[in-house]
């Protein structure tokens, strides 16, 4: 089969998103899922990926987070993938716009290797945000690299045709971003006027996790792709999602 060589532009509407994550905006990783990682039996059919992601936390104030991407699959097996992301802002929604804080900006690298495939049936092992963050933040000056959230996995998929519908789905298990929070910020009446927070400690301090997703392809707007209905669990909540095609040209 011969690689068509063109750019690719991933366009998609959220529908809801229930899960938290300091730097994984929805889509901006590798892979055709909204946080986690995918695997698939056949090259990619595109050169490069690349595009932008946004995810809207709070209206009232409003409060959100942003980022852009870019992806290509190197040699037969092996994808590298690259994300610009600022954060959202962690303040305290009672705080939120008075504190002067500004969310910080982070650089990430993604790395992802598909080792066996079988049929319909792919593994692949990767790193995911290797994330280097703005040190000015913190007081420090130029890049430093966040060692808390690198995210090790392994992903499984498996692919099938449903009569016009195509189905893949995506099991896995890995660290760092795809472990369940165990920590809250809880902030009382008192705290709130001396801007203090209080963590409270609601597990043993989990660093692993397992992640599942859907992703099925239907026949509407066939000509230019057709429209994707995703649903996944990320380690720490769930994504129900559209991907609407714009055009047959990307």
């Amino acid at each position: 089969m011969k690689r068509r060589s063109y750019v690719y532009l991933l366009p998609f509407l959220v529908l809801m998103s229930v899960s938290s994550g300091a730097s994984r905006v929805a889509y901006t990783r590798p892979g055709f899922m909204m946080k986690i990682p995918t695997s698939s039996t056949t090259q990619a059919p595109y050169l490069f990926r690349t595009g932008f992601g946004i995810e809207l936390h709070r209206f009232d104030p409003f409060n959100s987070a942003k980022g852009i991407y870019f992806d290509m699959e190197l040699g037969k097996n092996f994808t590298l993938g690259f994300s610009s992301v600022q954060t959202a802002d962690s303040t305290a929604p009672a705080l939120l716009g008075k504190t002067g804080y500004t969310p910080p900006v982070e650089f990430g690298f993604h790395l992802q290797q598909r080792v066996y495939t079988y049929n319909n049936v792919s593994l692949s092992l990767g790193l995911q945000d290797i994330v280097f963050q703005n040190a000015e933040t913190s007081g420090g000056s130029g890049l430093s690299l966040d060692p808390e959230q690198l995210s090790f996995f392994v992903v499984v998929s498996s692919e099938k045709d449903l009569g016009k519908y195509h189905l893949s789905t995506f099991m896995g298990f890995g660290s760092g971003g795809f472990a369940p929070a165990d920590t809250i910020k809880a902030l009382s009446a008192s705290e709130e006027t001396s801007s203090s927070t209080t963590e409270v400690t609601t597990s043993g301090g989990t660093k692993s996790g397992v992640f599942m997703g859907v992703i099925m392809n239907t026949p509407y707007l066939k000509k230019w792709g057709g429209i994707d209905i995703v649903g996944e669990f990320d380690g720490t909540g769930i994504n129900v999602g559209l991907r609407i095609p714009l055009s047959s040209d990307y």
